[in-house]
């Protein structure tokens, strides 16, 4: 039985991670975890997106295009921090190129510290974030 009340879309932003974040959040597609059984599905389009993950410090160059996404994104909308640097406590925080990480520059509602967070931990953060909607 699914905990999900109806099917979710899950827009991944990478903001100058490291990928260790993106190689846990991979997992949530293998056989063991298989999000898409509750009707997850990670996509292409923020236009599709209910929810969007970020991973790393919100590089300078990212940081633009971070804004752009979560503009066409619609709405409700959830903002999800995975990992350290997406919460600017991670090894790059205070480096002249990172930003302060997707909590402070993009409003992130629900966060998942670690580095990186284990697959466990993100998914308990996906369904918090999927209470939200």
């Amino acid at each position: 039985m699914s905990v999900f009340r109806h099917s979710l879309g899950i827009r991944h932003l990478v903001c100058g991670s490291c990928n260790g974040c993106e190689h846990e959040m991979s997992a949530l597609e293998n056989t063991f975890y298989d999000i898409t059984q509750d009707g997850w599905d990670i996509v292409a389009s923020p236009r599709h997106a209910d929810i969007i993950t970020v991973t790393g410090p919100m590089t300078e160059a990212m940081r633009a295009a971070a804004h752009e996404t979560v503009a066409a994104a619609p709405r409700p909308l959830v903002i999800v921090a995975v990992g350290d640097c997406a919460l600017g406590i991670g090894p790059w925080a205070g480096a002249p190129a990172a930003g302060r990480g997707a909590t402070d520059e993009l409003g992130a509602t629900v966060t998942i510290p670690g580095c990186p967070p284990a697959p466990e931990a993100i998914l308990a953060g996906l369904r918090e974030a999927a209470e939200l909607l």
